[in-house]
């Protein structure tokens, strides 16, 4: 089994980190190393979990591989009792399901399941280079600049952009719904639009599609709302 082996605070972890590498965004937990968002923080000393994902293929991730040894799905209490440790159990099993059901306890109570738990043998780790971390540093922070934005055409200047063109917007504007981003700046910003496009319905089901738009086209002549994946530059 290979995957991207990376390590994240958390208040319950499990490890605590000996060495980091900030070089490469890598820091040694447990003797095993792991990727170290840098956003998270000095990571010496704050409590940590592992987790290995194979949906990662980051240019700056650790790439771990070994021999499946254990497999166990977990599952959890769905509404915990505060004043109570949160119930939990370990499952073993030959294969994982892609959905696993609920399991219901002889006492009546419903778990969920919440994940699995894998234990690797024989690992064998590859760390990136610092041109790999820097490579992933910038797309982070490109992802953390990156919104989507449903708004009225005229939100975006006189005429539709094309994409690829930098425009001025107003995140403050009311007629914005904006996703896409944790930390989302505010006021008037500049940056470029990746792609935009007219909702329409789609389909027997209901659903929306963003339809292009010819650029230069002006915008009181747009009907209805448009879909904008846009970047905010570095600067706002």
């Amino acid at each position: 089994m290979t995957g991207r082996l990376s390590a994240y605070p958390a208040a319950e972890g499990q490890f605590v980190a000996t060495a980091w590498d900030r070089e490469r965004d890598v820091v040694v937990v447990g003797g095993i190393s792991a990727r170290w968002d840098p956003a998270h923080g000095d990571p010496l000393g704050q409590s940590i979990v592992l987790a290995l994902s194979w949906h990662d293929d980051s240019p700056g991730g650790v790439e771990a591989t070994g021999i499946v040894s254990s497999v166990h799905q977990l599952f959890y209490e769905p509404a915990p009792d505060p004043e109570q440790p949160r119930v939990a159990l370990r499952q073993p099993v030959s294969a994982v399901e892609k959905f696993p059901a609920d399991l219901l306890q002889g006492n009546g109570t419903v778990l969920v399941p919440g994940g699995v738990e894998v234990v690797l043998d024989e690992l064998v780790l590859v760390v990136p280079t610092a041109a790999d971390a820097a490579r992933a540093r910038g797309a982070a922070d490109e992802g953390r600049r990156t919104l989507t934005i449903v708004c009225p055409a005229p939100c975006l200047g006189t005429v539709v952009p094309y994409e690829g063109e930098r425009i001025r917007i107003d995140l403050d504007d009311d007629r914005l719904t904006i996703s896409g981003s944790d930390s989302a700046p505010t006021g008037t910003v500049t940056g470029v639009v990746l792609q935009l496009g007219r909702l329409e319905p789609a389909g027997p089901v209901s659903m929306v599609v963003p339809v292009s738009v010819p650029a230069d086209t002006p915008t009181d002549d747009v009907a209805g709302d448009v879909l904008v994946v846009f970047v905010v530059d570095p600067t706002d």
